[in-house]
């Protein structure tokens, strides 16, 4: 089974293993009477899987799985790369976001759900202070500016940033986490584009705010939505948006 056909329902037989090959290790299925082993592994060839290390789900008679595609469970904080953005500039950058499978049994329904694998693994990391910051994953820096230059896979989607500076200082993104609970995922031709994420940017003193739209630009004209939000209500809670690192050493 190739990352082409992974989504959608899947038919096995009694005993049957299948492999799923995601974007740093494989996810091994084996249907048993009544339930599923389900393990991911970092080892290649591996013919005969250990299903002792992973798990098993006792789930009924269904014979069929469902595998979707979600974003991440956690917000993703991605760090600026030498980022700058002037005062009353508005800068548009695009990140890759590593999708989540979830995978049900019988129907797509949260009842069914029987677990979510990253298709690639992600680190972990704090974002904000120590005393008041929230737990997050680590996206890294990579970023472009042109949106035809963005080569994703299937278990990748595009999550387009765009930052408006109504401060009166030059904004240096150091540190800008991606409510992903807030987005959806849209297919636009073969590619998996997430809403806009839309910030205005108004000083460190200031909370900033943000937006998440649809885009006809990015998301393509049909509109074809394939992945809800996590946060279903849709709603925006303010929060911060930046964390900008302290200097913790004062130069006399």
């Amino acid at each position: 089974m190739t990352s082409n056909n992974i989504f959608g329902k899947h038919h096995f037989s009694a005993g049957e293993t299948k492999i799923i090959e995601l974007s740093d290790r494989s996810l091994f299925i084996k249907r048993e009477k009544e339930g599923w082993h389900i393990l991911t592994s970092t080892e290649t060839n591996i013919e005969t899987p250990d299903f002792s290390k992973g798990e098993y789900f006792q789930s009924g008679k269904s014979n069929s799985l469902v595998i979707a595609p979600a974003l991440p469970a956690k917000p993703l904080v991605f760090k600026g790369n030498h980022l700058n953005v002037t005062p009353k500039q508005k800068l548009t950058f695009f990140l890759k976001i590593p999708i989540t499978l979830q995978v049900f049994y019988s129907k797509n329904l949260p009842d069914n759900l029987l677990q979510e694998i990253p298709s690639k693994r992600i680190s972990d990391t704090w974002f904000g202070e120590t005393d008041n910051g929230e737990p997050a994953f680590a996206l890294g820096s990579e970023y472009q500016l042109y949106f035809e230059n963005m080569g994703t896979t299937p278990l990748e989607a595009i999550c387009p940033v765009s930052i408006l500076n109504n401060s009166t200082g030059t904004l240096e993104v150091q540190r800008l986490i991606i409510r992903v609970e807030n987005l959806s995922i849209y297919k636009n031709g073969d590619k998996n584009v997430t809403n806009v994420v839309q910030v205005e940017y108004k000083g460190q003193e200031i909370m900033s705010s943000v937006e998440y739209h649809y885009s006809k630009v990015f998301d393509g004209d049909k509109q074809e939505i394939i992945t809800k939000p996590r946060n279903a209500a849709g709603k925006n809670l303010l929060k911060i948006n930046f964390h900008f690192i302290k200097n913790m050493y004062k130069i006399d």
